[in-house]
């Protein structure tokens, strides 16, 4: 399952979720009051900082960590003194499988590199330094090789299905503004009706969630490339972050009084999920999680009073949940401060 424009209208009518989103799951997922979590650590590449960003059904695990090499860079002009040696450690997306984390690499002579999204066969989508700047980047599953979007004309990856469809934003060649996009076996289809968007994820039904419009204002879900125009909770911008196989869509959303508010979107309705609630993902039994928060059943419960007392780990932000209930999620280790990447599995 599974984070920039002039503004162009969109040539749909509907201001709300219409019939190209599915129902809701039809069985009600468990409670999140009823659910404590045991804690993997996922480790590191070497410093002992590591990010989780995303989570598939097996419980393998991409995003980033910080190399202990460090390599030399330029060193930022000096008003004073002579030459100067600057160092820095890469930061390299990582898999995270069965108790290993493989280093994923960079593209080309790049220094840094992130897993943004990963499907159930392992290939992870993201961005790296390299032969072009933020190059996004695809992987055959197994940590064994990279290969450069960029061919297609893609800007950005932020998504990937089951189906191996590689969700983001294009443009350049294919036109003077960005686009969101598709890319299937190394050909992109440009999305239609939403000139200087992108695309932010992409479910297993091939439905696409993405932004059009200035400050992302408009959230978007193509079926069959149709658009349909999410609503909001009164104001004017919605940011859409994850989508599921219901075609349930959670973010936050503007609302009358101007504050952005969590925000699911679901067979038609948008429902208010509260002020301090930010939904990074949801899972197909419409369990969300999102900051140090998880939602279920209508109740907001904060995961760190779901995990064992005196675990060590302050949770910050949870980013992806699996069907099984998995989650990942970044702590602050209390002992060093460093951020920690953490499996949370439902005990």
């Amino acid at each position: 399952m599974s984070r920039f424009r002039t503004s162009y209208p969109l040539l749909v009518a509907a201001l709300a979720v219409a019939a190209g989103l599915s129902a809701a799951a039809t069985t009600a997922p468990a409670t999140a009051a009823t659910t404590t979590y045991t804690i993997t650590d996922l480790g590191s590449l070497g410093a002992g900082v590591a990010h989780g960003l995303a989570i598939n059904a097996s419980g393998q695990v991409t995003g980033d960590s910080v190399l202990s090499k460090q390599v030399q860079v330029p060193c930022p002009p000096q008003k004073y003194g002579g030459p100067q040696k600057c160092f820095t450690n890469p930061d390299h997306a990582f898999l995270w499988s069965n108790g290993t984390m493989t280093d994923l690499g960079t593209l080309g002579n790049g220094l840094d590199s992130q897993g943004v999204a990963i499907n159930d066969s392992g290939q992870v989508v993201g961005p790296s330094s390299g032969s072009f700047p933020g190059n996004p980047f695809l992987t055959n599953g197994r940590g064994k090789q990279m290969i450069a979007l960029r061919p297609t004309t893609m800007s950005q990856a932020r998504g990937i299905n089951d189906s191996g469809q590689v969700a983001g934003q294009c443009g350049y060649v294919v036109a003077p503004e960005f686009n969101p996009c598709v890319v299937s076996n190394g050909t992109a289809t440009i999305l239609p009706d939403c000139a200087n968007g992108i695309a932010v994820a992409i479910n297993n039904s091939g439905q696409v969630l993405g932004n059009c419009g200035d400050n992302d204002a408009l959230a978007v879900v193509w079926t069959n490339d149709t658009p349909t125009v999410l609503g909001t909770l009164g104001g004017a911008a919605a940011h859409p972050t994850a989508i599921n196989s219901m075609g349930q869509v959670v973010g936050t959303s503007e609302t009358s009084a101007g504050a952005l508010d969590g925000s699911l979107w679901s067979n038609g309705t948008v429902t208010d999920l509260g002020s301090n609630f930010s939904p990074a993902a949801i899972n197909d039994s419409g369990v969300i999680v999102g900051g140090s928060e998880i939602y279920s059943g209508g109740t907001l419960l904060n995961l760190n009073n779901l995990i064992p007392a005196g675990s060590g780990y302050q949770i910050q932000s949870a980013t992806g949940i699996n069907d099984s209930g998995q989650i990942v999620a970044n702590a602050i280790d209390t002992a060093t401060n460093q951020i920690h990447a953490l499996l949370l599995t439902p005990s």
